[in-house]
């Protein structure tokens, strides 16, 4: 189940394209995480196809930059939507079925910005920082269910995000590890809390960011 907002078709196909080469079954849902029925749809298709749902990872996300006073409504708005009520509206969505099953993993990706800030994102910064709420609140609420939530917060990961902004080398320059991670540096980390031995794990934020922030 892939919602991953923005993903053009053709990134989508060639993700669904891997996953059959490994000789896994996958479907393709378009949908706006920011809409309760867009959302509602693409988790039915999913136990429809599938018949449960065990992990989620709440990856879709937009990052526009402007300034405090040049950032409207609109913006505003926006960001929170998907990034933070798109998280929100997800969870709602397939909690019944893992409580059903007595078992699920929920994975909500936010970003060390939420830890540290960041000029020019305030709108960003906060709609991260509100998914480390969110997600321990759930982890709470939901443990007596067999159902685990966690967070991660990547640092700078070579993505098309990253590229459109042309700061590769002033971002390395600021990392202990002297570069910015790759995706398979957080797949890893998806794939610990998604499987077995993360048993013991909830409510937890987990950064994989080369040293740029340390707690």
């Amino acid at each position: 189940m892939l919602n991953h907002l923005g993903a053009t078709a053709e990134t989508v196909e060639q993700v669904s394209a891997s996953v059959r080469a490994a000789g896994r079954c996958v479907v393709a849902v378009e949908a706006d995480v920011a809409s309760r029925a867009e959302v509602a749809a693409m988790v039915e298709r999913a136990v429809g196809e599938f018949g449960r749902i065990d992990v989620v990872v709440n990856n879709a996300g937009i990052s526009p930059e402007y300034p405090l006073q040049d950032t409207t409504d609109e913006i505003w708005d926006r960001v929170h939507a998907v990034n933070l009520k798109g998280q929100f509206l997800v969870c709602q969505a397939v909690v019944p079925f893992m409580r059903s099953a007595g078992y699920g993993r929920i994975i909500n990706i936010a970003s060390e910005q939420g830890l540290i800030g960041a000029v020019d994102m305030s709108a960003y910064c906060a709609s991260k920082a509100g998914i480390f709420g969110l997600t321990k609140a759930l982890a709470r609420e939901l443990a007596p269910t067999g159902i685990l939530v966690n967070c991660i917060a990547p640092g700078p990961v070579d993505t098309a995000m990253l590229a459109d902004r042309d700061r590769t080398p002033e971002l390395a320059s600021k990392i202990p590890l002297g570069r910015i991670g790759r995706p398979d540096e957080i797949a890893f980390a998806v794939l610990f809390l998604a499987s077995p031995q993360s048993s013991w794990t909830t409510g937890q934020i987990l950064s994989p960011n080369g040293g740029v922030v340390m707690q």
